[in-house]
């Protein structure tokens, strides 16, 4: 059992015309839900799952029914003991007429308020169902700022409504904080017969769409910023966190992306879709194994700067630039303060032998002017052009990247 509180989302539709009986709307269904071990017998999904989420102990907090001026919004009336009935039947045969044209708002609003008097949490919202900007708008305004799960119903109502309430509940999980989003579709077409009214009816819990909602996440992290950790979790490769802090503080982890290579490698061998995901990884973390400090730094600035991420990219190219020269002219593979300060005294003497053209030379220095200039806020020193003019920048690194591979011989 659970004390979880959740935002219930379910949409209601017209189903049938009135047939020659008088009966209208969703043919009846036994519902077989796998957590209960038992079916719910009703025409409206949303009540069955009402019923089964209060049976395994969750709190609906609120529940969202989306639909139309025409919904059978008088099938609400069936989530209500039988005890509740008698003193709603007159309200619920005014509904009940006046649905088959279109409910009016102000009757709505009736309805809503007896059956918040036991469901204090209900929420009856007519939308135009070509208005897909309303259900975010709603669910902004009624899912509170503190963590709750979301339970979305998506059977019944015009197809697209459940798909654009989805895609913005994608959204909503950043503004919100929504831990978990449970999706639920009563499957009536994969009854084998559907004419057989006593068959169970199929109840599709959809746990797939959180790991689908993991991938989008973590890659668009992974896309934005490098961070691969939450992306190599998703695909069953876990504990890269110490890692990735070792790059981010320019270490040299090589064994630990060795073994990182040799497990995407291993996936990129099944025959499912971690295997592209791995793949994507794989490519960006090879051009480090191996490669000189100087090398990876170069490599994660090119990284940063196809990210727009500048500044990153600005620093860590400066930086390799230095390592790369002193590697070269014997000052180490590596460099302390120190070290690093003689360097660049070296590079200040003799800047008229270490560059072959005059082009390279200003590169070096406008690089960095514009360093100092974007990291400490100071004076431009003549680069100002660099730090307030995106292209002119953009030209500055990747001359920049033609210095580096001038001192390196190496082909970025």
């Amino acid at each position: 059992m659970t004390n979880d509180k959740v935002i219930f989302i379910s949409l209601i539709g017209k189903g049938r015309g009135r047939s020659i009986e008088g009966s209208k709307g969703y043919q009846k269904a036994h519902y077989f839900f796998d957590e209960i071990k038992d079916t719910i017998h009703t025409s409206f999904f949303g009540l069955a799952l009402y019923e089964v989420l209060a049976k395994q102990g969750y709190c609906v907090d609120k529940w969202l029914i989306f639909g139309t001026s025409e919904s059978n919004w008088s099938e609400l009336l069936f989530v209500l003991d039988e005890e509740y009935h008698d003193d709603m039947l007159e309200l619920y045969d005014k509904v009940y007429d006046e649905e088959e044209k279109g409910i009016s708002e102000e009757l709505l609003r009736k309805w809503e308020g007896a059956l918040q008097r036991n469901i204090p949490g209900i929420r009856l919202i007519i939308v135009d169902p070509l208005d897909y900007e309303v259900y975010v708008d709603h669910m902004i305004k009624e899912i509170p700022n503190e963590q709750r799960k979301v339970v979305l119903d998506i059977t019944h109502a015009f197809r697209h409504m459940p798909v654009v309430i989805a895609f913005s509940l994608m959204a909503l999980k950043h503004l919100k904080q929504i831990s978990d989003i449970m999706v639920y579709y009563g499957a009536f077409e994969l009854k084998k017969d559907r004419f057989n009214d006593n068959e169970p009816t199929p109840v599709l819990k959809i746990d797939f769409i959180n790991t689908l909602v993991s991938y989008a996440e973590s890659l668009a992290t992974f896309n934005n910023s490098g961070y691969f950790p939450p992306l190599l979790d998703t695909i069953g490769i876990t504990g890269s966190e110490n890692t990735y802090f070792w790059l981010e503080m320019n270490r040299q982890p090589k064994s630990d992306l060795e073994n990182i290579s040799k497990r995407l490698k291993d996936k990129t061998l099944e025959a499912n879709h971690e295997a592209d995901i791995a793949k994507y990884i794989k490519q960006e973390i090879d051009p480090l194994i191996g490669a000189s400090l100087d090398r990876r730094m170069v490599e994660r600035a090119r990284f940063f700067f196809d990210k727009k991420q500048y500044l990153k990219a600005l620093i860590l190219l400066y930086e390799g630039l230095i390592l790369a020269i002193g590697r070269k002219h014997g000052f180490g593979n590596s460099l302390d303060y120190e070290k690093r300060q003689q360097v660049r005294k070296y590079i200040s003497d003799n800047r008229y032998t270490l560059f072959d053209t005059k082009d390279r030379r200003e590169t070096y220095f406008d690089l960095e002017y514009t360093r100092n200039a974007a990291a400490h806020g100071s004076r431009s020193k003549g680069t100002q052009n660099y730090v307030e003019h995106e292209d002119q920048f953009q030209k500055l690194f990747m001359d920049g990247l033609g210095v580096y591979g001038y001192i390196t011989g190496e082909k970025l």
